[in-house]
């Protein structure tokens, strides 16, 4: 079985950040990556017990500079994003899709460092008319492919969120409990490390188990930013522009949408890689 597993940072147990005054920014940052990469780790540990041939792991978080190769399971394949004319998702042909660290979505009052995709730039985004964030992203950009999405880690309102989007089935590891934006309480990370061994394992062995979350086209993304001028080069790609600080894109595929946000103009995304 092929597993596939993008990480974040931020719901990462022992993981801290704090304000510069508009997003977020992490402390200690060197810990931080270490402790992304022990959590990484023990969910690879479980999978292989479950019976995975091959993991790969995303380092999604920031620049994809997060995961050190060395300190990985020996096991293990590394994707790092750069950007530039890759495609938006990489989930084809994978077996289960996981997302490490994650946090919830931008404007949850307790959620650890809460944001959508870009804590300086996003205000929010809504999907055929419902908020949605990462977790919620990444699970349907999985589905596509028809790939299941098995397990969600991060603070309690992260999980909530991956419960919340698949009513309750998803298996979750709460790593810490935020009660605002900046104030957590992290769980043991011996504690964590098994929860999350144990977790992967069980929730691999319930495969069958989980549902493919998928929403029928058309599709409308709200996408407000912070301030206009995030939404300059959007508007100049084609995309239309509702007011000051809100863009909305259109598609009847879910991956061309995505794409679409990510900077490719419509339809040219899908057409280069053939989806």
């Amino acid at each position: 079985m092929r597993i596939y597993i993008m990480t974040d940072l931020e719901g990462v147990a022992g993981v801290n950040g704090r304000s510069d005054g508009i997003g977020n920014k992490t402390v200690n940052l060197d810990i931080a990556c270490r402790r992304l990469e022990a959590e990484v780790n023990a969910c690879c540990e479980g999978l292989f017990e479950a019976g995975a041939t091959e993991i790969v792991v995303w380092d999604g978080h920031g620049g994809s500079n997060s995961i050190d190769i060395n300190r990985l399971h020996a096991r293990v394949s590394l994707g790092n994003m750069g950007g530039g004319l890759a495609p938006v998702s990489r989930v084809s042909g994978f077996d289960a899709a996981i997302q490490l660290g994650t946090h919830a979505m931008q404007g949850v009052a307790d959620g650890y460092m809460n944001h959508s995709f870009n804590s300086h730039a996003t205000a929010e985004i809504r999907l055929n008319g419902e908020p949605i964030g990462e977790i919620g992203i990444g699970i349907l950009l999985a589905a596509y492919f028809d790939v299941p999405s098995i397990l969600v880690s991060g603070d309690q309102a992260a999980c909530r969120e991956a419960k919340e989007f698949l009513q309750g089935q998803i298996c979750t590891v709460e790593t810490k409990r935020a009660y605002s934006r900046y104030t957590v309480v992290n769980h043991p990370l011996e504690t964590v490390a098994e929860e999350l061994r144990q977790g992967a394992k069980n929730a691999l062995l319930k495969l069958k188990q989980f549902p493919l979350k998928k929403i029928a086209p058309p599709y409308e993304m709200r996408y407000q930013v912070m301030c206009p001028n995030h939404a300059d080069m959007a508007e100049k790609m084609g995309i239309e522009r509702l007011d000051h600080q809100t863009l909305l894109y259109r598609s009847d595929n879910i991956v061309d949408l995505w794409a679409q946000r990510n900077g490719w103009a419509p339809g040219v995304h899908n057409r280069k890689f053939n989806i």
